[in-house]
């Protein structure tokens, strides 16, 4: 049994979008859920706005200041 994975088929190289959000204030798990909200909103938009595209992965990394919603698509 070989330890590399299959290819993955495709048609159309793999690309991503970045969706962000900034918020001031206290560390508060609130203020932390507000910025992940925001920037998931952007993102299912964007998603709605381009239903021709094939959604790969999204993914979404959060830190003090700034949350990311990344979506990666064909």
């Amino acid at each position: 049994m070989s330890e590399t994975p299959p290819p993955i088929p495709s048609t159309r190289p793999l690309r991503c979008a970045r969706f962000e959000s900034h918020r001031n204030g206290a560390f508060t798990t609130g203020r932390d859920r507000a910025m992940i909200e925001d920037a998931q909103q952007q993102a299912l938009a964007w998603v709605n706005a381009h239903p021709d595209l094939e959604i790969v992965s999204v993914d979404t990394a959060c830190g003090r200041v700034l949350t990311v919603v990344t979506v990666w698509h064909r």
